[in-house]
């Protein structure tokens, strides 16, 4: 079954350091540009629903990559693969960049 991507948005409506929010399926997606790499996760936290779209930006320090700390507790996600040190997984999606564009593929 070939991979299905979905168009979120232009690229150029998403510069280094923005944020934005969009909505595929149903579903809230924080999109992040951070230093030119295009991270997406869904909205919600899942410890207790944060909107992870005004978390606070994390440097990668000793994890894999840049990290987004939701608003209401601070729990810490890596934007790359969801991880935390917290009992529960973040979801991410992956992410790609064609003719402009930046797409997203849903499970």
């Amino acid at each position: 079954m070939p991979e299905t991507w979905l168009e979120t948005c232009p690229l150029r409506e998403l510069p280094v350091g923005s944020r934005k929010l969009i909505k595929l399926n149903g579903i809230e997606i924080a999109l992040f540009n951070i230093d030119g790499t295009i991270y997406a996760i869904k909205n919600r936290c899942p410890h207790r629903s944060g909107p992870l779209i005004r978390g606070f930006i994390d440097p990668a320090g000793g994890m894999k990559c840049p990290g987004i700390k939701c608003p209401m507790h601070g729990w810490r996600f890596d934007l790359r693969d969801g991880s935390s040190e917290r009992p529960v997984q973040a979801t991410v999606y992956p992410i790609k960049i064609e003719d402009g564009g930046v797409y997203l593929r849903l499970p």
